[in-house]
């Protein structure tokens, strides 16, 4: 149900266009309505006039009044006059409309919109009628009348400003409305969208970034408690990464003193028991040293940083740095290692490249059964891509928007007992533990997806997992082709 309600500045400016459009339509009745009523004043006006003069001259010359109103020139005339016998109070017109009445003179209007007064005669049982004449325009197209219109202007508005005044009610309603409540909506719509930008920065890992101060209220006071919210979030990040590479370095020491406490210790203990148990001792400390790599390597990852990594970016050709880094981890060549690329190339940060490449094969080839798949391939991102299209419709320029917009997806998959799918998620959380299949008996100290996700999030991608459709897992790594 909450989809279906438009968003709030939508709704206030459909709320101005309802007012707007309520105040138009109440200004033009109102304004036709007094309009109509002055001009038949004005009409009662003239043709009281006209019926005075007649009425006085019947009078005066004792003459019938049928007789008299036939004998007017008609040509001479500019109402239509007739003389009515019989007159019961109301006017029998099937053609007519009954309007208004004016000093008992009964006003109607007639199918051409042109209007009828009827006036009742002294000492008589009929009435005079007097109405306009039927008009037509002399005028030889509509382009000339619009022209007439525009150059004369001002003359209508002296000689009959009734004619503009709906349009001059109409603009002032118009700007009575819209202006007092446009500019301070539009200016809140301004702040709210300079708060969510910031927002959304603040998410994409920007924690440096702030709310401005500037803002009238209440989105002042939202960007101050967003801003109090990020200064606490940014210490805590802070502390826990400083407390996070602290550690590793502080390890160290101690880690060095044990290691040359066994060299020692080798020197005097020949027993094969002794020399079982010093070997354990070194590959717990080569264990614990390992570990404490990884863990800054996954701090530095996820480091605040305010400074752009353009420069740390370079043009690599996939396939042989993917050959030399296979190489690499399956030295041992237990599992059998498949590399599907063909000529593609990705601008990045070689780093995180490697940490991302490295520890997804490493996944792989401890998990896997026999066979781990690797295969890089070019795709075009279809939502990025149809927003393209819609802003340019030039050639050239399309195909500069779908380079821009490719997707550089490299796929990892084995053939081991795979993750289920609840655990998707799971996996790429620090030290995480799965099932039996996928613990520290494995050998994994449970920092690599994560430091992969890291990496990948550091090149701008994403890395997902979904299972295999051969059988175990595949990670699919998307990153944007960037040139």
């Amino acid at each position: 149900m909450a989809k279906l309600i438009p968003p709030l500045f939508t709704r206030l400016y459909l709320g101005i266009i309802l007012a707007l459009f309520g105040s138009i339509m109440m200004t033009l009745y109102f304004s036709e309505e007094s309009i109509t009523k002055s001009a038949m004043v004005d009409f009662h006006a003239d043709t009281r006039y006209i019926f005075d003069e007649i009425s006085s001259s019947i009078k005066h010359n004792g003459a019938e009044p049928e007789a008299y109103i036939q004998s007017l020139p008609k040509k001479l005339l500019v109402f239509d006059i007739r003389w009515l016998k019989i007159w019961n109070g109301s006017l029998k017109c099937e053609n007519c409309k009954y309007l208004y009445t004016l000093d008992n003179n009964l006003i109607y209007e007639r199918d051409d919109e042109n209007l009828l007064a009827v006036f009742p005669l002294a000492n008589s049982r009929g009435a005079i009628l007097i109405g306009d004449l039927s008009h037509h325009s002399d005028w030889p197209d509509n382009q000339t009348i619009d022209e007439f219109n525009m150059d004369n202007l001002a003359n209508i508005w002296q000689e009959t400003p009734e004619d503009l005044l709906p349009l001059l009610m109409l603009l002032v309603a118009i700007l009575a409305i819209s202006a007092p409540l446009y500019f301070p909506i539009r200016q809140l719509q301004k702040q709210i969208n300079q708060l969510i930008d910031t927002n959304e920065r603040f998410g994409h890992g920007e924690l440096t970034v702030r709310a401005s101060h500037n803002l009238s209220e209440p989105v002042s006071s939202l960007a101050t408690s967003f801003n109090q919210m990020a200064n606490s979030i940014t210490e805590t990040v802070t502390e826990n990464q400083i407390f996070a590479q602290a550690v590793p370095h502080e390890m160290r020491t101690p880690l060095s003193r044990i290691q040359l406490a066994t060299g020692l210790l080798r020197k005097s203990c020949t027993e094969p028991q002794q020399v079982a148990l010093l070997d354990n001792i070194d590959t717990y400390i080569d264990d614990i040293d390992e570990l404490t790599k990884q863990v800054l390597t996954f701090s530095k990852l996820n480091a605040i940083t305010s400074e752009g990594n353009a420069a740390s970016k370079k043009l690599i050709e996939l396939e042989p740095y993917l050959d030399e880094r296979i190489i690499q981890l399956n030295q041992e060549q237990t599992k059998q290692v498949i590399l599907y690329c063909h000529q593609q190339q990705l601008e990045c940060d070689p780093v995180c490249l490697r940490l991302m490449f490295d520890n997804l094969v490493k996944n792989a080839i401890r998990y896997a059964k026999s066979t781990v798949i690797i295969s890089v391939e070019m795709k075009q991102d279809l939502d990025a891509s149809h927003a393209s299209k819609k802003k340019s419709s030039r050639s050239k320029m399309s195909r500069r928007a779908n380079q821009a917009n490719a997707q550089l997806i490299i796929t990892v998959a084995d053939d081991g007992p795979g993750i289920a799918k609840e655990d998707f998620d799971t996996i790429f959380i620090p030290f995480s533990r799965l099932d039996k299949s996928r613990n520290q008996q494995t050998g994994g100290l449970g920092l690599g997806l994560a430091i992969a996700k890291s990496a990948t999030k550091r090149m701008s991608g994403e890395l997902s997992v979904s299972r295999n459709p051969e059988g175990g897992a595949r990670f699919c790594c998307r990153l944007p082709s960037g040139h």
